[in-house]
């Protein structure tokens, strides 16, 4: 009886893990990118538009895969799904490690993009199951390994790369993400009949989200709320923190992995304020912090890299609040259509790198308008990253805006 017992406590745990695993690998695959940004110019002689439409193209399928996996994910479990996607994503990464031209580098963002898309709805969808009481609080922690899993993309990513080589790397990790796909399928459990959405009710929930207008509002704040991962920490950050400090890969690349962690922290800490004050306010609240503290780190003079540093990592944890997105639309739509839910908040949210990412680069385009290094290489400075960014913090003041039109509801 005590076994019986203990295992209905272990077994949810088990398929969160696996999830957790998931997430992370398919993280740092995402991410791994950011640090090998001028690495991956030089070698295959890009330019920052071509860099940016590049590792971008991983959010298209990313994007346009939310929807459709969630719904899988809602009819036929997370034990296939996680299987399957994990076994792609390390496909993926075989793929951008064996590149010899531009466009290899581009089938391996799509697939990786493609696979990666269901991670976060996945964990979603087992929390939903194991712990709904949870939910709020563990996908903040979902987010925070997420955060980890950046960290490791980032930091360690280009101590290593610049150790052994970036393609040595990738195969390694490959090889990771191969044994987390074995785990998933010989450890989780197949979803019963009661926990899998029945045909003929399938757009459902997806129905429900699309028809209501706070849902949309709330998808545009989780989308600039995410940001400062997707376009500072994932792709431009580290060149940023060259451009103005002067400082290595390795050195800049600490940034990007103090925004990744702060992030995470601040979906928990978020979700945690949230359950005094609600989401909606919680969320109003964070956001004032993330603007001030990124006006700072970004455009003031007075101050040294630690510190333009920790102002990055406070604003994160301000911006961690975006997390919450996903547990207010989740009440807008019955409990069985957890997996749609998160597919449709996190395809507005990811929509972040779709735009902002080929964006930024073309931005830093045109403000560098044609100039150039002495070794004809082109040349971008700090007042260019600057003028490039503004854009970031107009999004965000404009979602906070539409936030305060949101009216929170728990599905009857």
């Amino acid at each position: 009886m005590a076994l019986t017992s203990n295992n209905k406590i272990i077994l949810p745990f088990i398929g969160i893990i696996i999830g957790w695993l998931f997430y992370l690998y398919a993280y740092f695959a995402r991410v791994e990118p950011g640090v090998l940004t001028n690495d991956l110019m030089t070698e295959f002689s890009l330019n920052a538009s071509e860099i940016g439409a590049i590792v971008s193209m991983l959010y298209v399928p990313y994007v346009a895969m939310q929807i459709p996996w969630g719904i899988l994910v809602d009819k036929l479990g997370c034990k296939f799904i996680i299987s399957l996607c994990c076994f792609l994503c390390s496909v993926g990464v075989l793929i951008f490690g064996v590149a010899t031209e531009p466009w290899h580098l581009v089938v391996a963002r799509i697939i990786i993009g493609l696979s990666s898309s269901a991670a976060y709805l996945s964990c979603g969808k087992v929390i939903s199951e194991s712990l709904p009481s949870k939910y709020s609080v563990f996908m903040g922690i979902t987010m925070f390994v997420g955060g980890v899993g950046g960290t490791l993309g980032s930091t360690i990513t280009a101590g290593l790369a610049k150790t052994f080589g970036w393609r040595n790397l990738t195969y390694v990790m490959a090889t990771i993400g191969f044994i987390i796909g074995m785990l998933a399928f010989m450890f989780l459990k197949p979803e019963s009949k009661s926990q899998i959405v029945e045909k003929g009710h399938t757009l459902e929930g997806l129905a429900l989200l699309s028809k209501n207008p706070s849902c949309w509002l709330i998808g545009f704040y989780g989308c600039t709320s995410y940001l400062p991962l997707s376009a500072i920490a994932e792709l431009w950050g580290t060149p940023f923190m060259q451009a103005r400090f002067n400082v290595s890969t390795t050195e800049a690349s600490i940034c990007s992995a103090v925004i990744f962690i702060c992030f995470g922290l601040g979906s928990i800490l978020a979700a945690k304020v949230a359950n005094i004050i609600n989401n909606k306010n919680t969320i109003i609240l964070f956001a004032v912090g993330l603007i001030l503290a990124f006006l700072v780190a970004i455009y003031s003079d007075s101050i040294g890299f630690l510190t333009c540093v920790v102002l990055f990592g406070v604003g994160s944890i301000f911006a961690g609040s975006g997390t919450l997105v996903f547990d207010m639309t989740y009440k807008f739509v019955p409990s069985n259509f957890a997996g749609t839910s998160t597919g449709y908040t996190n395809m507005l949210v990811m929509m972040s790198g779709v735009i902002f990412q080929p964006l930024l680069g073309k931005l830093l385009d045109f403000f560098r308008n044609g100039k150039v290094n002495p070794d004809g290489t082109p040349l971008y400075d700090i007042v260019m990253y600057r003028s490039s960014f503004m854009c970031i913090l107009f999004v965000i003041i404009l979602s906070v805006i539409g936030m305060l039109f949101v009216k929170e509801r728990k599905y009857q």
